[in-house]
């Protein structure tokens, strides 16, 4: 018998238990499993939200175009109306 071979038995069965306690904590929690589902769900969220921005700034870029030309147009009015009040004026 060797001298302190049952400490040494004891902490072998308590690391025993303890690993075989993390090894059911980590499956419960979903292991790399649970972790691999969630990163497959945040890339679609990701492209769905990348998309969505996408089609947002098309959207936006339109309207931009849109409220430029009205502008120029209102801006082209303007420029003519100055024009005929100045020739009124200079009769």
């Amino acid at each position: 018998i060797v001298k302190g071979g049952f400490r040494a038995t004891m902490a072998l069965i308590i690391a025993i238990i303890a690993l075989i306690f993390s090894i059911i904590s980590y499956q419960r929690t979903g292991g790399t499993i649970g972790l691999e589902d969630e990163i497959k769900a945040l890339q679609k969220k990701t492209e769905t939200l990348k998309k969505e921005t996408i089609q947002q700034v098309k959207k936006l870029e339109e309207k931009t175009k849109k409220l430029k030309q009205e502008t120029g147009e209102a801006l082209e009015r303007l420029g003519k109306t100055l024009k005929l009040e100045e020739a009124r004026g200079k009769k």
